[in-house]
């Protein structure tokens, strides 16, 4: 586990509103099979992520399936909205709402830009947060979103969500206090079956909530 206040690094700001309610039972896990959190862990904050799921076609076939290679958000604190009793509805809708907005901007729900969200390679998502620090993460689970989610609403967006996660912090690099980070209520950011038509590198747009633990 990473030490808190350790020389460097600050302790976690104090919210903007009270964390006295907030529980594992507050996050939407319990109807979609991801693990729980880890004993001990304490909810550090509550984002919406609006960007791109990002993908390259090593040839224009329907033999050939598209590739990830990861993903860029803007990330905007919702952390007083999620954990609201009940939530507040702009939250609730946040990450579908987000994808009817011109692509990186502040969804409805959020007060601020928080951070960023990106790969440091192909298979390592990184976060960079304002009051959070940085970490490197690695994936523990996945579990495909629910029925229903939003596809997208841009031209093209009918392949779907993108799934829900639980990643986990790496023991190296990082500086900060996140342990654990889900992403869930998903909406678009799927990529096609094949690269039938696509061209070499292209961005599909998403949105998503990130429940931050340490």
């Amino acid at each position: 586990m990473i030490p808190k206040g350790r020389p460097g690094f600050p302790a976690p700001p104090t919210p903007a509103c009270s964390f006295s309610q907030a529980s594992t039972s507050t996050m939407p896990l319990s109807a979609n099979g991801l693990p729980p959190v880890s004993g001990g862990l304490k909810l550090l904050g509550v984002y919406i992520g609006h960007g791109t799921q990002n993908y390259t076609c090593s040839a224009n076939s329907a033999t050939v399936a598209p590739a990830s290679i990861g993903a860029v958000a803007s990330l905007y604190d919702a952390t007083c909205e999620a954990i609201a009793s009940p939530p507040s509805a702009a939250f609730t809708n946040g990450p579908a709402n987000a994808l009817k907005t011109a692509s990186f901007s502040q969804p409805a729900g959020t007060t601020a830009i928080a951070g960023i969200h990106y790969f440091a390679d192909t298979t390592t998502p990184t976060f960079a947060m304002l009051n959070l620090g940085f970490t490197y993460a690695k994936k523990l689970a996945n579990v495909t979103a629910p029925a229903g989610s939003s596809p997208g609403v841009k031209t093209g967006q009918t392949n779907g969500a993108v799934p829900w996660l639980k990643l986990e912090h790496e023991t190296t690099g990082e500086v900060g206090h996140m342990q654990e980070i889900y992403r869930l209520n998903t909406a678009g950011g799927m990529q096609p079956k094949t690269c039938a038509g696509q061209p070499a590198a292209f961005q599909i747009e998403y949105a998503a909530e990130y429940w931050m633990w340490g």
